[in-house]
């Protein structure tokens, strides 16, 4: 029986498939999900997200966010997620560059407002996610 994945970002639900195999990663370390897997729910990191269906995989780059398996359904909640196919690496690496260094030019301020510190780091680590995840696919 497979599973039912489910990627959910607050702008759209980014991927829905059956699938026969989940792998991501958690705090503790990459996990792979099969059918009949215990309940759990967990954190997801920022880095890449496989789901396994037949001998296609499919790669996306996903950021911080909650994973919650109940039967055979994989439900994930994350701030972010793009196919890792769709990945401009120049457009992504000029986000990052941008975004650390306003992220720099912030720390250096007196009144610095946490809130946007927190956005500018995640937008940071999403890029990097993003890299990592587009560097791991083989050239097609």
């Amino acid at each position: 029986m497979p599973l039912k994945l489910e990627i959910i970002t607050p702008e759209k639900r980014a991927y829905e498939d059956t699938v026969d195999e989940v792998a991501f990663m958690t705090r503790n370390g990459e996990i792979g999900i099969l059918p009949g897997h215990i309940p759990l729910l967990t954190m997801l990191m920022e880095g890449e997200l496989r789901a396994r269906k037949g001998t296609h995989v499919d790669a996306l780059a996903v950021d911080r966010g909650f994973v919650r398996v109940m039967g055979d359904t994989v439900s994930v909640l994350t701030d972010a997620a793009i196919d890792v196919q769709a990945i401009d690496a120049s457009a992504v690496e000029q986000a990052q560059k941008r975004a650390e260094q306003a992220l720099a030019q912030a720390r250096l301020q007196k009144d610095v407002d946490e809130a946007e510190l927190e956005r500018l780091e995640a937008i940071s680590r999403f890029a990097i996610a993003q890299l990592l995840a587009k560097q791991r696919q083989p050239r097609r």
